[in-house]
């Protein structure tokens, strides 16, 4: 079974490389929206709902993701030789669950960003109620819980923010720089600035959201605890830091 093993190390090489050769790039794009990114691709999806699959990097999205692939890597390794049970359904959970993460880091439009936030939820609830410890199931189905908690948060947030844009612009927006437009006030603003602040704070988590974290730890298996405490708790700090900040101010 080193087939799997070896497919999980070649990906998250290439990853890597890829993450290296954007760090040598000359900078951000010209014409980028803020000037601050680095690179833009974009491709329509749902233009009706002004829904389209946009991606770039700033300065903060590419050293979470030197992080990211770094800590992919480190649990890879922790997790080499060591598990013996459904081998290759483990590796492509690992690398599912990076896949979300860079996701969440790469993603200009809010709705992807809340897709991949899902992204990661199911291949860390597999990795620790299939090869967690003793205690798993409890721990998992609680990890499980807040995390969709957190994800309907968001979503009513982001349906919110996007139906204020038609409100005051006519059309439908899930893009990151246009909804930075949408002037609010009052309660409104502080009802979507709670679903944003919570939702990312939980997966932080902040103390009062942060049960579920002793239980996923004590019973994820080494690598996904790498992963849990390295890379996907960082995205509710990044979330709070690029997305909240910017959007509701």
């Amino acid at each position: 079974m080193r087939l799997p093993r070896i497919v999980a190390l070649v990906s998250l090489l290439i990853g890597s490389l890829l993450v290296v050769s954007l760090c040598l790039s000359s900078g951000p794009v010209q014409g980028s929206p803020d000037g601050q990114w680095w690179v833009l691709a974009s491709w329509s999806w749902i233009p009706r709902f002004g829904i389209a699959l946009l991606v770039g990097v700033d300065g903060l999205s590419l050293l979470m993701l030197v992080l990211t692939l770094f800590l992919g890597l480190i649990a890879l390794g922790a997790a080499w030789g060591r598990s013996k049970r459904r081998v290759g359904f483990f590796y492509f959970n690992l690398l599912w669950t990076i896949a979300g993460v860079v996701g969440v880091f790469t993603a200009a439009r809010l709705i992807l960003i809340l897709l991949f936030w899902e992204v990661m939820l199911i291949p860390m609830y597999l990795i620790i109620a299939i090869w967690g410890h003793e205690n798993r199931a409890f721990a998992s189905m609680k990890f499980f819980l807040f995390t969709q908690v957190s994800g309907l948060l968001l979503l009513i947030a982001i349906l919110a923010l996007s139906l204020f844009h038609y409100v005051q612009f006519g059309s439908f927006s899930f893009d990151y720089f246009e909804l930075q437009k949408v002037a609010l006030t009052g309660p409104v603003q502080t009802w979507i600035m709670l679903g944003f602040f919570i939702g990312f704070a939980t997966k932080l988590p902040i103390f009062g959201l942060h049960s579920w974290l002793p239980d996923a730890h004590s019973q994820a298996p080494t690598a996904g605890s790498v992963l849990l405490a390295g890379v996907l708790l960082k995205t509710g700090a990044y979330g709070l830091i690029s997305i909240h900040v910017a959007t509701i101010s």
